[in-house]
């Protein structure tokens, strides 16, 4: 669908209020479970995520030096991080970070934690306007009050500092400007300039194909290992519309994508020697490896050509699925995180992937065939490849919760299913009051039956958000409070310049207290305590000793390091924090 949008148009409105509602109630939770005086997170990914992007919004730069590390071997940081001749810095992909940081710094850091649920509903909007161009403006309208509600896309939303939900919007976004582009209305205003395409270029087309590669650009840059099925979807789209791109869009489309990255390029170049490189080392083992195959491929003669393609697709395939190829494994996963914990999505969407297809069987129309095959390809990939690995992020590893990366990785496939669904409902609704297709009140039946199948789902994600298991909103709420306050504990009984080892506790105790990440009876970790006791307090924070494992560490294994391990005060929650201290007669 091409027609103009009104502002006065009632879908767009519903959608804009839909959005606002959606922005209101992530951002609040962040509001009423954060404290500016000390923000805190519930995963050492978002506690890194956060703290660079504040240092560069605040500060202007994102490695800070940790001098302990000199000392310590670079054994001082949290998890997330990585700390390189005593620089510590990102782990993560830089987009988030470099975004958040430059509008932090433009506006005010205290902007940050509500970054995503703006970019969140922000998305609701534009895949509005994106479906509308491919399905009805009432399909478009129930897709996006679906994704303003569904379970995943809401929980990481308000858990702000994970990179999968400004992802998703960036692809939404780009999306829909690519889908503007590759509208015929554009009249040329060069016939002859790029003459493999002259529908090629306008000014409105021009600007519409850079802002598409700008867009997709910061997407690939929030994560870049999506690449890996985002470059096919992006041939998928470029095989079938090649004769309305041409050279010359898909040029202007590169040049759109080379100044989205230029910034992560420039970080990546200053804090990992190379633009091409992150934080991942296992991500730079990777692309040297597929770099040095490919070079071998290249130089190979004629005669052994084919062996020498057979070990670069070898060499692929084993350096992507760099835990392994486990189909049946995917399965399972697919099973736990789409069937069973959606069983809704499972049971409408084969339907309406049907109903599309018999739609289209007398005439098939270019633009759902694309849509189809896209969300076929994506499925496979995020489930094979992300599925063939073991994600343990809940302590229960038994445990099948939202807050498992599985939800987050596939938010792909539960996006680009929810227009199915819409499509399915309003065919059944068709269906129920087909023998009233004649009567005025025959629209209003239609839209009243979708929309109270609408809200029976969103009563059950809601219930299911706030709920249902050991990660459902009021229990994160209730962790969040008690980790803080045990932060709180912490900080008030020790100096700023203590070192802290501990396990989990990094993410309420960092960037306040230095800290160690590990555990008091590993003995790798005496020789660095020991040198550090000549220059910092050093303390210890985990679950509480039995006196018997205490007299243990202190009688046997602690003294041969000069080394002795004191209880300071019970936390709460099962935690003690203790002293490290060097032997009184040392």
């Amino acid at each position: 669908m091409n027609r103009r949008l009104k502002l006065s148009n009632p879908y767009f409105i519903t959608t804009l209020l839909v959005a606002i509602a959606f922005f209101v109630s992530t951002a609040y939770f962040n509001f009423s479970t954060q404290h500016q005086d000390l923000v805190k997170w519930n995963s050492p990914d978002e506690t890194a995520n956060y703290f660079f992007s504040h240092r560069l919004a605040s500060e202007g730069v994102l490695a800070q030096f940790e001098e302990a590390n000199v000392l310590a071997s670079d054994l001082v940081m949290p998890r997330s991080m990585r700390s390189d001749g005593g620089w510590l810095k990102p782990v993560s992909f830089l987009g988030l970070i470099l975004l958040y940081g430059y509008l932090g710094a433009w506006i005010s850091p205290v902007i940050i934690p509500y970054l995503t649920p703006f970019f969140g509903a922000l998305g609701i909007i534009f895949f509005f306007l994106f479906l509308r161009r491919l399905f009805s403006e009432r399909i478009a309208a129930v897709s996006a009050a679906l994704l303003a509600v569904f379970p995943v896309y809401f929980y990481y939303s308000l858990r702000s500092m994970f990179h999968n939900v400004l992802f998703l919007v960036m692809l939404i976004i780009g999306a829909y400007f690519l889908a503007a582009a590759l509208n015929r209305r554009f009249k040329p205003i060069k016939q002859n300039f790029f003459k493999d395409c002259p529908r090629a270029l306008t000014i409105k087309g021009s600007l519409l194909v850079i802002f598409s590669g700008f867009f997709f650009g910061w997407a690939i840059a929030v994560r870049t290992s999506e690449i890996i099925w985002l470059l096919p979807l992006l041939g998928l789209v470029a095989l079938f519309y090649w004769r309305r791109l041409g050279f010359s869009r898909i040029l202007l489309f590169l040049v759109g994508l080379f100044f989205a990255l230029l910034p992560t390029l420039y970080y990546n170049q200053l804090l990992y020697n190379s633009p091409f490189y992150g934080g991942y080392n296992e991500m730079n083992r990777s692309l040297e490896t597929i770099s040095a195959a490919g070079s071998d491929f290249v130089f190979q003669s004629t005669e052994s050509f084919k062996s020498a393609f057979y070990s670069l697709a070898t060499t692929v395939k084993e350096t992507v699925f760099y835990f392994g190829f486990k189909p049946r494994q995917s399965l399972d996963m697919f099973n736990y995180y789409v069937v069973e914990m959606f069983p809704w999505l499972t049971v409408f969407t084969p339907l309406g992937f049907l109903i599309l297809l018999l739609l289209n069987l007398r005439k098939p129309a270019k633009k759902y065939l694309v849509y189809l095959l896209s969300w076929i390809l994506l499925s496979l990939v995020l489930v094979l490849y992300y599925g063939s690995w073991r994600f343990t992020d809940n302590p229960n590893a038994a445990s099948h919760t939202i807050g498992n990366s599985y939800t987050r990785y596939w938010l792909p496939i539960y996006l680009m299913a929810l227009p199915l669904v819409a499509l399915t409902w309003e065919l059944i609704a068709r269906g129920v009051f087909y023998f009233w297709r004649r009567h005025r009140a025959y629209r209003y039946l239609v839209s009243g039956f979708v929309a109270l199948i609408y809200l029976i789902v969103a009563f059950q994600s809601f219930n299911f958000l706030i709920f249902s298991g050991e990660e459902s909103l009021s229990n994160l709420s209730y962790n969040m409070s008690a980790d803080r306050q045990i932060g709180r504990t912490v900080l008030a009984l020790t100096p700023p310049e203590a070192i802290i080892l501990t396990q989990y506790h990094d993410k309420v105790l960092f960037p306040e207290r230095r800290v160690i990440m590990g555990l008091m009876h590993e003995p790798p970790y005496y020789p660095f305590l020991k040198k550090l006791l000549n220059h910092y307090p050093v303390y210890y924070l985990n679950f509480t000793y039995p006196e018997i494992d205490l007299n243990y560490l202190n009688t046997s294994r602690l003294p041969d390091f000069g080394l002795q391990l004191e209880a300071q005060k019970f936390i709460g929650r099962d935690f003690t924090l203790y002293q490290v201290k060097t032997l009184s007669n040392e």
